[in-house]
């Protein structure tokens, strides 16, 4: 409960927080690049919303992260995950991980959804799984991870008892491996916060344990040049980060322009 004062008020953030924090510590020693790119999303909001009407449930979010998981499967070592010092794993498919607020104990935390080989899933299918996370209960630790990929109740709540060097030393062990990093926690970070809300501009994600981060920023509409006029347009504020120690200039370069043109163009082939 909240201890309330003259003054001030003290509350405790929930246990699923600690991850938050250990993600950052985890992250602490990669050397991010990132892109800032304002994106013209007119052409695929009005393809989603046409969806809907046609009685087809799907959000712009899932959309988007379809669209990203097929730019990533054609260019495929920029989700690489780093196999020692000197190799990287080059995956086929493509796996995101999707924060979803959800309210946990006395306050709201981002709990992560993953998303599994997303290149063979359609949109809908996308959807299902983002609005079954946030219907998912919250009654313990196990469901601190969305889906199906949570790990039991006892493994999390000893978890959460453990200091953080403990816990950092666990997630080396765990996720050094790049098989089962993938299988824990994806290829792909992808998150949706600063679409909300009325401020404009871009979001900077912190350092996390994924190689590609994508933060969808605010959409607002300004004026465009297409055709030679003056049009308003729906705007899309993107940032993509790259950990440099694993993925060079040119193949992020290359991936930033197909997943702009593709975005763009409201074409999720």
């Amino acid at each position: 409960m909240p201890v309330v004062a003259d003054g001030f008020k003290v509350i405790t953030f929930p246990r699923s927080r600690l991850a938050t924090l250990d993600v950052g510590r985890y992250g602490r020693n990669k050397h991010y690049m990132f892109g800032l790119l304002e994106v013209d999303v007119t052409v695929a909001r009005q393809a989603a919303r046409q969806l809907r009407r046609a009685g087809q449930g799907v959000s712009f979010t899932a959309w988007m992260i379809k669209a990203i998981a097929n730019s990533v499967a054609r260019h495929r070592e920029v989700h690489a995950i780093a196999a020692g010092k000197r190799k990287i794993v080059i995956f086929d498919s493509v796996d995101i991980a999707l924060p979803v607020e959800r309210a946990v104990e006395e306050g709201r935390a981002p709990l992560p959804l993953l998303i599994k080989d997303v290149g063979s899933r359609t949109i809908y299918d996308i959807h299902r799984s983002i609005e079954d996370a946030r219907d998912q209960a919250i009654d313990d630790e196990s469901k601190y991870v969305l889906g199906r990929h949570s790990f039991s109740r006892f493994a999390m709540k000893l978890y959460y008892l453990l200091p953080q060097a403990i816990r950092l030393l666990t997630w080396k062990v765990l996720f050094g491996n790049p098989i089962r990093a993938k299988r824990h926690t994806g290829t792909v970070m992808v998150t949706t916060v600063g679409s909300a809300g009325r401020t404009v501009g871009w979001i900077l994600p912190t350092r996390s344990m994924h190689n590609l981060q994508i933060s969808i920023g605010s959409i607002t509409r300004k004026p465009k040049v297409v055709d030679g006029q003056v049009v308003a347009r729906d705007i899309m504020h993107l940032t993509v980060g790259f950990n440099h120690d694993v993925i060079d200039g040119v193949p992020a370069r290359q991936f930033m322009d197909d997943l702009f043109r593709h975005i763009e163009k409201g074409d999720l082939g």
